[in-house]
Formats: structure tokens, C-alpha cells, sequence
């Protein structure tokens, strides 16, 4: 047993020494990357309303026309009816054909 409790007293005093003789002054540089911001979502405002009057209403009246007045418009409106008939293409032949059955009686 005493042979078991050296070998453990050397193991712990050589894993004691070693630590010791790592022991060193290291400097270290270092450009720091800094990590992941999340900001709040953006936030979009809308713009106000524009509100536009209409336009406004303007009535006008119709223009003003004077028309001679003619006391005889319905006789002329009858000439130009009557004249209407005689303007037709055919009217020369059924012209001719009565004045030609008149001479024949």
C-alpha cells in the first residue's frame, strides 16, 4: 500500500509541476466582430390625406335666339310638302302616262 500511495503522491506532484511550467505571458490582438442586433421592424407613416374641394357648380343659360316670326309658316311648310312629290324620280313617267291615257280617250 505504501508503494500505491507514493505512486499517487508523484502523479500529483508532477501534474502540479507541469502546471507551473506552462505558465507564460501571452498578448493577444484582437479586432472584436460584434454580433447579431436585431432592431424593431420600421415603421411606415402614412402621409396625410389631402382632401381637394370640387369644383363649383356653375349654371349657365342657353343662349338667346331671336327668330323673326312668320305668320304664313304653315302655308309654306304645306309648298314645300306639295313640292316634295313632284321631286320623286318617277314622277316624270306616271306624269307622262296620265297625259298620254287623257290624249288617247
Amino acid at each position: 500500500m505504501k508503494r500505491l500511495a507514493m505512486a499517487g503522491l508523484l502523479g500529483t506532484a508532477l501534474i502540479a509541476i507541469s502546471a507551473t511550467a506552462h505558465a507564460r505571458v501571452s498578448v493577444s490582438i484582437g479586432i472584436g466582430v460584434p454580433g447579431f442586433v436585431y432592431g424593431p421592424p420600421p415603421v411606415y407613416i402614412a402621409p396625410a390625406p389631402v382632401y381637394v374641394a370640387p369644383p363649383p357648380v356653375m349654371v349657365v343659360p342657353g343662349p338667346i335666339e331671336y327668330v323673326p316670326y312668320d305668320p304664313y309658316w304653315r302655308e309654306r311648310r304645306w309648298r314645300e310638302e306639295r313640292w316634295r312629290e313632284y321631286r320623286r324620280w318617277d314622277h316624270d313617267r306616271h306624269y307622262h302616262d296620265r297625259h298620254y291615257h287623257r290624249r288617247r280617250d
